[in-house]
């Protein structure tokens, strides 16, 4: 674990700057992190476009849901579960003014490479392959309760006993690769424009991260990611559902909370670290992605 985010709160989701998520697994020594957690609309960790090698896995305990995965909108309601594939953007997003309960276990593949032939034939032919990007078991389905149970039991069972954690991974796993060896497949496009997209949108938010305190433009974004304006925009719209300058943005104002919780600067100071171009239109910015001032923001943090 990277050791600046060794105190961070669980749920707020920490970024390297090539957009990777810094996953905060449970023991630094094993990469898992298994966690019962909830999502409301305004919570830190809500529509924040990231990704890592880890596969993620989440069942809903209670209440409705929605995850973003490679542009594709997946809804889920109690009883479902969702398995996100390594290396693809995707964020969690509230669909009611209610809390929504569930699972997350984010499991790094390595952790069920027991042997080269285990991972050539079982594991790396799911996690390389870039046309399916998630599955969705729906309640309905046969094999959905399966795999709902094993979450429930791993994140009941398994705390700090890393065996337990292995023998419910393959078990998962076997259920994961029935539904790819039934040819289960979901093309956003295709595999070569789905892919490509994917990289730009990376190598895009990886110039957000280095140059957010800079004036940047549409064209700068645009650029970073060797693509036309308009390209940028639909890369971003699909991939995150916002425009790149609301990518920015909110990035923007994420920082913002991040200063806000850390440090004594005034909101000038702030606004001028930040690359707002004053404190009330930061003030004005940051209210409508936090539904709160600053000042009440820091007020409530500091609580």
């Amino acid at each position: 674990m990277d050791q600046q985010y060794k105190n961070v709160k669980r749920g707020v989701i920490i970024k390297r700057k090539d957009g990777s998520e810094v996953v905060r697994y449970n023991d630094p020594s094993f990469p898992s992190y298994i966690f019962d957690g909830y999502i409301v609309k305004g919570c830190d960790w809500e529509r924040v476009p990231h990704y890592h090698e880890d596969v993620e896995i989440v069942s809903v305990k209670g209440g409705e849901m929605a995850y973003m995965v490679e542009g594709t909108l997946v809804k889920l309601k109690k009883g479902d579960t969702l398995f996100v594939n390594s290396g693809c953007i995707h964020y969690s997003l509230s669909t009611t003014n209610e809390v929504t309960r569930y699972i997350i276990a984010i499991l790094h593949p390595k952790i069920i490479c027991s042997s080269f032939a285990v991972e050539q034939k079982a594991v790396r032919p799911i996690v390389s392959d870039k046309t399916v990007p998630f599955v969705h078991f729906k309640r309905e389905d046969f094999d959905a309760p399966s795999i709902f149970q094993l979450m429930i039991e791993m994140e009941d069972n398994c705390k700090g006993n890393e065996f337990l954690i292995t023998k419910y991974f393959f078990e998962l796993w076997d259920i994961i690769m029935r539904r790819f060896t039934e040819a289960y497949r979901v093309h956003v496009h295709n595999m070569e424009e789905s892919s490509g997209h994917n990289s730009r949108l990376k190598e895009m938010m990886l110039f957000i991260d280095e140059r957010y305190r800079d004036r940047i433009s549409l064209n700068d974004i645009a650029r970073a990611g060797g693509v036309s304006q308009s390209l940028c925009n639909q890369i971003f719209n699909k991939l995150t559902e916002k425009s790149p300058i609301e990518y920015l943005a909110q990035y923007r104002c994420r920082k913002v909370a991040d200063l806000l919780a850390s440090s004594e600067m005034s909101m000038t100071e702030i606004a001028d670290a930040t690359g707002f171009s004053g404190a009330s239109y930061m003030a004005e910015t940051f209210k409508k992605y936090f539904n709160q001032s600053p000042r009440d923001y820091k007020k409530n943090q500091r609580r």
